[in-house]
């Protein structure tokens, strides 16, 4: 078990190596108007912890293990030693443990984050998610570099970024479904955010599997879409959502997807499940090509936080 000074020795390297990177980063970021990005990711083994910037505030978090799984308050002294070397105030650095969850109930910390030139609302106490996957931002230049004229679907679309990122490159109009309300209505704001909360962008509480369904039904079609499939979903208590498990389920789920986008039309299908071994081989594509490599951004060191494949029907 790590002792006290463990702790504060492991606090002091985070912090130092935390405001080396930002030092190398900030400028970079900042000449693109990028106000969110990632400036440790286990850099040093001994330290196992993930570091994000958004617009001044810093979120904490760690890898789970068991040699500080048992350490009151480690979390909390990482946070710390990055407040110390950044030489930012305590409250803007936000730890992503049970003090973390617990303060979510309230609320948490609201900020709006830049993006080539797009708005995000993120909520950075907010656990797990802060709204903003950071780690997706070229997928999101891709899908607003393809989306002029086209009707856009964004499949377990969450707090609607991809859909701003089409709506910011012109689509026609837009579907962005998901199980939750709360994720809508802050789908909903981020595009108010950005100037395109029009009627034809259209937000959708539903399971994505039955929404397919019955827009297979209704003989609806879309020209551009993403599938950011969650590695899994437990069944909705109320019946309006099956179990999904992506490592079973994804061929379905792919061709169910694929069964509602126009010939030509393109589907960016991304996960970030860690054990994903998918075979592809025989879905009813033109094209299919993996784009990992180029939707993972430089200032993420784990270049399989997510993985990504352009489809082309």
């Amino acid at each position: 078990m790590l002792g006290p000074e463990d702790v504060r020795r492991h606090g002091e390297m985070l912090g130092n190596r935390v405001k080396k990177n930002h030092r190398v980063l900030s400028k970079k970021m900042e000449s693109k108007a990028i106000g969110a990005y990632r400036l440790y990711d286990r850099d040093i083994p001994e330290v196992r912890a993930v570091v994000d910037w958004y617009e001044g505030h810093l979120l904490v978090g760690e890898y789970a293990r068991e040699q500080t799984a048992v350490v009151p308050g480690y979390v909390e002294a990482l946070a710390e030693g990055v407040a110390t070397a950044m030489g930012v105030p305590r409250e803007r650095v936000h730890a992503r443990d049970k003090w973390a969850r617990s303060k979510a109930e309230s609320g948490g910390t609201r900020l709006e984050v830049r993006e080539y030139g797009m708005l995000f609302e993120v909520v950075l106490d907010d656990d797990p998610e802060t709204g903003l996957g950071a780690d997706h931002r070229e997928t999101r230049q891709r899908v607003r570099s393809e989306a002029a004229g086209k009707r856009f679907l964004n499949l377990y679309g969450t707090t609607g970024t991809f859909t701003v990122a089409a709506a910011m490159g012109g689509a026609m109009s837009s579907d962005t479904v998901d199980l939750s309300g709360k994720y809508l209505a802050r789908a909903r704001k981020n595009l108010v955010l950005n100037a395109v909360d029009r009627p034809e962008h259209w937000t959708v509480r539903a399971d994505a599997r039955k929404f397919l369904v019955e827009a297979k039904t209704k003989r609806r079609s879309w020209e551009l879409a993403v599938l950011d499939a969650p590695s899994f979903l437990p069944a909705s208590p109320s019946g309006e959502a099956d179990e999904m498990d992506l490592s079973r389920d994804y061929r379905g789920l792919l061709d169910e997807t694929l069964a509602v986008l126009v010939p030509g039309a393109v589907l960016y299908f991304t996960t970030h499940h860690q054990r994903f071994v998918p075979e592809l081989g025989g879905l009813r594509l033109r094209a299919c090509e993996e784009v990992t490599a180029q939707t993972v951004p430089d200032d993420y060191r784990n270049k399989t936080v997510h993985r990504c494949w352009r489809m082309v029907v």
